[in-house]
């Protein structure tokens, strides 16, 4: 049933599509453009209208015959539309502290930095604060190691050993 409501489709879209395309001997072919123009606007055709792209400043419009009038509408511009909202991420990452952190994947490579000379002074020691978190991380770390150890023991028991008339 579906792949016959998909043929109709692609029926009627082929039909539709050659009855939009006139006929060879319809119209005559067009001169071939002068050698070093290009045009100013390319057109392509579109289901529902026409794609015309402005070649010289790179816009796109959507043009479409509406009660016999042909109009033009611009088309947003997605690039510049997500590289205005990285930059609206990224300032609201600086402005909460955690943009040093973060590389910036959407610049420009930058060189590696070089590695540290052999006779340069050993990193400094951590600081306290850096010592206490590393000291609660290692906590959290065993407690939930504990946790997760104990929850599999207790499937095992179940699993070895499962409720007589009980339904799980």
């Amino acid at each position: 049933m579906l792949r016959l409501a998909l043929f109709a489709l692609m029926a009627l879209t082929l039909i539709t599509a050659a009855r939009a395309q006139p006929a060879a001997s319809d119209t005559p072919p067009s001169p071939p453009p002068a050698v070093g123009t290009a045009p100013h606007f390319t057109m392509q055709p579109v289901e529902g209208g026409v794609l015309r792209l402005d070649t010289r400043s790179g816009t796109m419009s959507f043009c479409a015959s509406r009660s016999g009038v042909w109009r033009c509408e611009a088309m947003p511009d997605e690039r510049a539309a997500l590289e205005a909202e990285i930059t609206r991420l990224r300032d609201r990452l600086a402005a909460a502290g955690g943009g040093a952190g973060v590389p910036d994947i959407a610049g420009p490579p930058r060189a590696p930095s070089p590695d540290p000379a052999p006779n340069a002074a050993p990193p400094a020691p951590p600081d306290d604060a850096q010592r206490r978190f590393d000291g609660a991380m290692d906590e959290a770390m065993r407690k939930a190691e504990a946790m997760f150890r104990r929850f599999y023991e207790m499937m095992e028991r179940l699993r070895s050993d499962p409720p007589q008339g009980d339904k799980l």
